[in-house]
């Protein structure tokens, strides 16, 4: 297939420019991507193309509140693992953070008269008539 003229030829400068424009940056946003104004497919390139340039709107001397969302946003896309784990996390949030019960504790206390009442429970230590344990011999 030919093309015949150059105006049929899309302008990939165009279209990030209109991109762009359409999705205004939200900085009450929990969504990183949201909060830098970019489609939630953006290549990196173009992440920190628009971090930079959020960063020249909302200075960090005069803006100081601005410039840490943005920042969040930004370090949470940086690198393709934490934009993963972004992306996974967007996906499917974490459930909900409940503290863990704790079992009930054991009494561990040890007191060695513990012990010898066990053993007269559980053996003839404590008897003083041993008839029961003789039997008349056969012969």
């Amino acid at each position: 297939m030919m093309i015949d003229s150059l105006s049929q030829i899309p302008d990939p400068g165009q279209e990030r420019k209109q991109s762009a424009h359409e999705r205004q940056p939200d900085l009450t946003s929990s969504d990183p991507y949201t909060v830098l104004g970019l489609p939630s497919r953006a290549p990196a390139r173009e992440i920190k193309r628009k971090y930079f340039e959020l960063v020249r709107q909302y200075p960090p001397e005069t803006h100081a509140d601005e410039f840490k969302l943005v920042r969040a946003a930004y370090e949470k896309l940086q690198t393709e693992e934490a934009k993963a784990e972004t992306d996974l996390f967007l996906f499917q949030p974490p459930p909900p953070w409940e503290p863990r019960k704790r079992a009930s504790k054991f009494d561990l206390a040890f007191d060695p008269q513990d012990i010898w009442l066990l053993l007269q429970s559980h053996a003839d230590l404590g008897a003083v008539d041993f008839t029961a344990d003789y039997r008349q011999v056969k012969i």
